[in-house]
């Protein structure tokens, strides 16, 4: 008997420590932006709740582009979201960081939108005329480099990971396939490793929102549109840090942010409300543009006669700083957790 006893005590305690490492296991297993009651975030403890949950690890890989461009203009995307815009001449000095576009390992996938100049030769050196279609010698090209976040991060340090060209046409590789074309997209796929799995409580796990009535979706991206640009006007930190909440940790994350870092991000943002010339600019004459495969979707201007508001965010603000005016356009791309999707109750956050 005594032995029995002994056998199901053992046996017990073998059952909790398998449940137990189970436990741990599926603890590890979830997700950086699991686990979070968003009525609980408020001004006062945003960077300690985002800082208290980005992972460190040994090895922090950071992803980023070197984008060069002749005779166009352009638009890139990763994953099918946009991570940078040049409708000028000039080219981008600096690698452009995209992690924050980059959820998981895997594959990942660039994809570049070519435009004809227009006017910007003519208005530069006041000769020529308005180009129309892009040209034998238009071209980009686009390095996906890699540095460790641990390291100096200097040029010697760099790891190109994939090199691209946009395509040609003949056999000397010269002439641009899409020359004489008024717009010409393509696309290339890279592979990404990184530490952090943020793909399932993020815009890695949405419903597709093209599935949602178009007028019905408009009008909730609208309300949210507005409530986010007046409750910056009346500086309310509460709603703001529960909207920003979750995308500023992916970013964190993805970013490997320190504290420091999250609350220079959040003294940016507090420190801008606390201008009393705020002035949230009329939401009119916007489209609504959908990413990420009908996953992500946002406001913005549509056909603006101003071209500074060319491709620009339809939440926007005016303010002034030093007596000069400016403007502050918050690229709010919004998406629903597959989890909880309801098309006639859409929970839309930020990405």
């Amino acid at each position: 008997m005594r032995l029995i006893a002994i056998i199901a005590i053992l046996s017990l305690l073998n059952c909790k420590t398998i449940n137990k490492k189970e436990e741990l296991q599926e603890m590890r297993n979830k997700t950086v932006t699991e686990q979070i009651s968003l009525q609980n975030i408020n001004a006062e403890n945003f960077v300690e709740q985002v800082a208290s949950r980005v992972k460190r690890y040994k090895w922090e890989p950071l992803y980023y582009l070197r984008i060069g461009k002749a005779n166009c203009l352009i638009e890139i995307f990763v994953n099918d979201m946009p991570v940078y815009k040049s409708y000028s001449l000039s080219n981008l000095a600096s690698p452009l960081k995209i992690n924050k576009r980059i959820l998981k390992t895997g594959t990942h996938t660039v994809t570049v939108r070519m435009y004809p100049v227009g006017d910007l030769i003519k208005e530069a050196y006041d000769y020529g005329e308005t180009v129309t279609h892009l040209g034998d010698a238009s071209s980009v090209s686009v390095k996906v480099v890699r540095y460790n976040n641990q390291g100096d991060m200097g040029f010697d340090d760099e790891f190109e990971v994939k090199s691209h060209q946009s395509p040609t046409k003949d056999a000397n590789g010269e002439v641009f396939a899409g020359c004489g074309l008024t717009y010409f997209e393509y696309s290339f796929e890279f592979h990404a490793d990184v530490p952090y799995n943020l793909s399932e409580n993020s815009w890695g796990n949405a419903a597709d929102l093209r599935k949602v009535k178009k007028e019905y979706l408009n009008d909730a991206v609208y309300e949210y549109y507005q409530n986010y640009i007046h409750a910056l006007k009346n500086n309310k930190k509460d709603y703001i840090a529960q909207k920003d909440f979750i995308a500023t940790l992916v970013q964190a994350q993805a970013y490997y942010n320190t504290e420091e870092e999250v609350q220079e991000i959040w003294d940016e943002t507090t420190e801008f409300m606390n201008n009393p010339s705020l002035e949230p600019q009329p939401i009119t004459n916007y489209e609504l543009i959908f990413y990420a495969d009908g996953e992500v979707c946002q406001l913005r201007h549509k056909n603006p006669s101003d071209k500074r508001l060319r491709n620009k965010s339809s939440a926007w603000v005016l303010y002034k700083n030093n007596d000069r005016e400016g403007a502050m356009f918050y690229n709010l791309y919004l998406y629903c957790n597959k989890k909880s999707f309801n098309k006639k109750d859409l929970k839309l956050r930020q990405i």
